[in-house]
C-alpha cells in the first residue's frame, strides 16, 4: 500500500495544549499508508485524533472554530523509512 507524508495546520485549538490560554494553531507532519490521498487525509486526521496531546482537553475547552488543514498531501518511496511522525510546532493565533 502507499506511503502519503501529510503536512497539516491545525488553527483555533484550545491554548491549553501549549500551556497558552489563548487559542493556538499547529503544524505537524504526518506518514500514514492509505490507497489513495484523500484516505490518506482521513487516517492521517484520525491519528491526530488519537493523540495524547488532544485526549487530554476536557469537552469544555473545546474550540468551535478549530479545523484542520491538509497543506500537502504527497505519496513517497515506501523504502524512504519515515515512520509515522509525531510532535507539533504550535503557534499563537493571529500572530
Amino acid at each position: 500500500m502507499p506511503v502519503f507524508r501529510c503536512y497539516i495546520r491545525g488553527e483555533n485549538f484550545p491554548g491549553s495544549l501549549a500551556g497558552e490560554s489563548e487559542p493556538i494553531g499547529f503544524y505537524t507532519t504526518r506518514f500514514v499508508e492509505a490507497p489513495s490521498a484523500s484516505d490518506a487525509e482521513l487516517a492521517a486526521l484520525e491519528s491526530l485524533r488519537r493523540e495524547p496531546e488532544f485526549e487530554q482537553v476536557r469537552p469544555e475547552d473545546r474550540m468551535e472554530h478549530a479545523q484542520v488543514y491538509f497543506e500537502q498531501v504527497e505519496e513517497v518511496p515506501l523504502e524512504s523509512g519515515r515512520g509515522p511522525g509525531k510532535g507539533f510546532t504550535f503557534f499563537q493565533m493571529g500572530t
